[in-house]
């Protein structure tokens, strides 16, 4: 199990260099096309925006999964090490459930796009390139159940502080 989630780690970890270096790649491609030459392709621009969320959002699931997502943590710092691990895992597990419902509505949203039929560039339909949404939305909240699954874990086998 352990093997297989390296290399999905591994695969996501690729993804995003790959779309950084696209990203990079079209958009410098398009500054000299147009400085040197005065030509430039029609879709580029918009393929460089959604390569930027695309981007944002793959490296938003790759922090959640090193847990170096933002947190507010200074009151964190100070509670024992029992009631630091309950409070994670409340503040992980309602993360889970905004995430949740994120996805759910980006999963609408994505099926408003597919009946309206639009499209973005390249005869690409809507849909497609906004696939990234529920996508992201997903596997974040899994990762944060994950992880207050195991902050409860920890919770439940750590003892007690004796009473004075």
């Amino acid at each position: 199990m352990t093997r297989l989630l390296n290399i999905l780690h591994k695969l996501e970890d690729s993804v995003l260099v790959l779309l950084v270096c696209v990203m990079l790649l079209v958009a410098c491609g398009q500054i000299v096309l147009r400085n040197l030459f005065s030509l430039g392709f029609i879709w580029a621009d918009p393929l460089v925006r959604h390569l930027v969320q695309w981007t944002g959002f793959w490296g938003a699931m790759i922090a959640t999964r090193q847990n170096k997502h933002i947190q507010i943590d200074a009151v964190l710092r100070f509670l024992p090490a029992k009631l630091r691990s309950l409070s994670l895992t409340f503040s992980l597990g309602f993360s889970a459930v905004i995430c949740a419902i994120l996805a759910y509505t980006a999963c609408n949203f994505i099926l408003d796009e597919k009946n309206a039929g639009t499209q973005i560039f390249l005869e690409i339909p809507t849909w497609q390139i906004q696939l990234i949404l529920p996508l992201a939305f997903g596997v974040i909240a899994c990762r944060f159940l994950f992880q207050a699954a195991q902050h409860l874990i920890v919770f439940f086998k750590m003892k007690s502080p004796p009473l004075d």
